[in-house]
């Protein structure tokens, strides 16, 4: 009896020994990983360019410096500005065009000092007249009016004159990015004319049917 206690004894002092030894080893293993799991976090959270408000390029008499805001896209800011993707990059000295951020302030070359400036228009002022008659229904006589007053019917018209950090742009001339971006059409171009003129109506049905939110009253 006492050698087969004694026998017990030792079989539990061995595997209490091993428990010991294995709780060591994982716990400096899990140590290990975790620590190297933080540093590769630090590492990449250092690398990644923060969105901030940079103090951005100086940027020449006959460029104009924009700063990007949240949903910009390079390309998108290049063809509101009526300039190629290629020579914006090649301005501001970035290696990927896919990657700007809110905040940063960006240099537009070539940017116009008129007052305002008509793009060339893609659609015929006949088929923006149509467009409008379409959308605007008995309402579009008056809308008519608005559109010639604004931009002459060119889908497109820009004016170079700032409201904040937008433009107004395309047939009804509605200000790009603020006001275009509340609209369902805020993923097309306000360049397209019907785009443009189907933000117009939305624009004109939530004010009550009212122009309002127009420089030209009708």
């Amino acid at each position: 009896m006492k050698e087969e206690n004694l026998q017990s004894q030792k079989f539990v002092y061995r595997f209490l020994h091993r428990h010991r030894e294995n709780r060591f080893v994982v716990g400096k293993f899990t140590f290990i990983a975790v620590f190297g799991l933080l540093a590769l976090v630090g590492t990449l959270y250092a690398n990644v360019p923060q969105a901030q408000a940079a103090t951005g390029p100086i940027c020449s008499g006959s460029e104009q410096a924009y700063t990007v805001m949240s949903g910009d896209t390079l390309s998108g800011i290049a063809t509101h500005y009526g300039t190629t993707l290629s020579s914006l990059a090649t301005t501001n000295a970035i290696t990927n065009p896919a990657l700007i951020f809110a905040g940063q302030q960006i240099c537009v070359p070539d940017a116009t000092a008129s007052a305002t400036t008509l793009a060339p228009a893609q659609t015929s002022s006949s088929d923006v007249a149509s467009m409008i008659t379409s959308v605007f229904g008995s309402y579009a006589g008056s809308a008519m009016a608005i559109a010639t007053c604004e931009s002459g019917l060119n889908p497109g018209a820009i004016n170079s004159i700032a409201v904040g950090n937008s433009h107004a742009e395309g047939v009804f001339q509605i200000l790009y990015p603020s006001t275009w971006s509340t609209t369902a059409e805020a993923g097309a171009s306000p360049y397209d004319a019907y785009s443009n003129i189907v933000a117009a109506h939305e624009i004109f049905t939530r004010d009550g049917n009212s122009w309002r939110e127009w420089a030209c009253q009708a």
